[in-house]
């Protein structure tokens, strides 16, 4: 399947999406926009262009977290922390391709997130998209669930509704397939972001979702957390805005 099929196919995940596709003027009080999104200005763009860390802005780790070599984005895990996106972004589709380069790798993505870390944590307030390495619960001594792609809130980000909640980590939500490969193999992650609502496809399949009615825009911020992670893509498709408020949106930073 091309991308533009597979495309097509994310795109009718969520009733808002779809309908820009069946009906683009639904989503558009100016017609002229709308014939543009009709006319196929829906399109992937890079947000890691595999040359440098251009559009990227770090955090709180070090200038020696992330580096690009052989067209991949590469991090150490150390020290644990993020960097951001330059931009704030409101609806999207991410399409990222990521590896564990050590048996019970942990990082991740927040969407939507603050452009600073929350009081003295190295976390930023938002949602996170999970991606642990399958051994990471047998070397914690943790459950299985945790490794396919668990979404959540987190430092203090309230009201989510998870699609199918966790009973052993309370505001999360599971996955309802375990679909990660394992330790140095490649994984494509498909996120889906409008109005809220987060959707996860893990390796071809839609088995996550979780919902924010608090944070509807915000930063994207790929996380260092311990230890050497890669990606190969992160491409994003930017949607049209939906209706949003003031405190729906993460606080801009310089």
């Amino acid at each position: 399947m091309n991308r533009r099929e597979f495309t097509k196919r994310v795109l009718k995940s969520t009733t808002a999406i779809t309908t820009s596709y069946l009906g683009a003027n639904a989503l558009f009080s100016d017609n002229s926009n709308a014939a543009e999104y009709q006319n196929g200005d829906l399109q992937f763009k890079p947000l890691f262009n595999g040359k440098n860390l251009d559009g990227f802005v770090d955090m709180n780790t070090s200038p020696d977290t992330w580096w690009v070599e052989d067209g991949l984005l590469k991090c150490t895990g150390e020290p644990i922390g993020v960097m951001r996106t330059e931009k704030q972004y409101e609806n999207f589709i991410l399409d990222i391709e990521w590896r564990h380069m050590k048996p019970g790798g942990n990082s991740g993505f927040f969407v939507w997130a603050n452009g600073t870390p929350h009081a003295d944590t190295p976390f930023p307030t938002g949602m996170e998209v999970q991606m642990l390495d399958p051994q990471w619960a047998e070397i914690n001594n943790r459950s299985d669930e945790y490794v396919h792609g668990h979404l959540f809130p987190v430092m203090e980000l309230e009201g989510t509704t998870p699609d199918n909640p966790s009973e052993i980590a309370r505001g999360r939500s599971y996955s309802l397939e375990k679909r990660v490969n394992g330790t140095g193999e490649w994984n494509r992650y498909i996120v889906v972001c409008v109005d809220g609502t987060l959707k996860l496809s893990v390796n071809g399949k839609f088995v996550n979702g979780i919902r924010s009615p608090e944070r509807k825009k915000g930063y994207i911020c790929p996380e260092s957390e311990g230890s050497e992670i890669h990606f190969k893509k992160i491409d994003i498709m930017e949607l049209p805005g939906g209706v949003i408020s003031e405190d729906q949106i993460a606080p801009v930073v310089g």
